[in-house]
């Protein structure tokens, strides 16, 4: 599945990689725009006025979070097959479990309230760690970019 997944992101893939050379760290702003643009849209789609635009701010100031999160363990699992593991490195194993089981009940919860924008941001956040997953498969982190 994810070989499939894998060619028919490619060019998106190449894009962020052409990016992160460009601007370095600063990079995963452009996956947070394009979760903002996402958001956006399905705000003026839903005619919930203020409300659901203060939910696409929450969401997306919340996927950011992931993102660095996300950056963070993949670090730390670069850190251990270099054999330089820090006792702090075991926690992302429990925020990974931590995070998609919130996702799930933030799903159900806003489904039951007819958040869309939210809904959509679950489903972004969710597939983003399937996204990060084979972005590192086609670009693995160089020895010299692991913090």
């Amino acid at each position: 599945m994810f070989n499939f997944l894998r060619r028919i992101l490619r060019p998106a893939l190449n894009f962020l990689q052409r990016i992160e050379k460009l601007v370095g760290p600063k990079a995963h702003y452009v996956e947070t725009g394009f979760v903002f643009l996402v958001l956006s849209i399905t705000a003026l789609l839903s005619r919930k006025g203020s409300v659901e635009w203060l939910g696409v701010f929450g969401v997306t100031f919340t996927f950011e979070y992931q993102v660095l999160s996300t950056y963070l363990r993949e670090h730390a699992e670069a850190r251990k097959k270099q054999g330089r593991h820090r006792k702090s490195d075991i926690m992302y194993k429990e925020i990974q479990l931590l995070y998609y089981s919130k996702e799930i009940v933030w799903v159900l919860y806003f489904f039951l309230l007819g958040a869309y924008s939210a809904i959509v941001g679950t489903i972004l956040f969710i597939s983003y760690g399937i996204w990060r997953k084979l972005y590192r498969q086609e670009f693995p982190l160089s020895d010299d970019d692991i913090i």
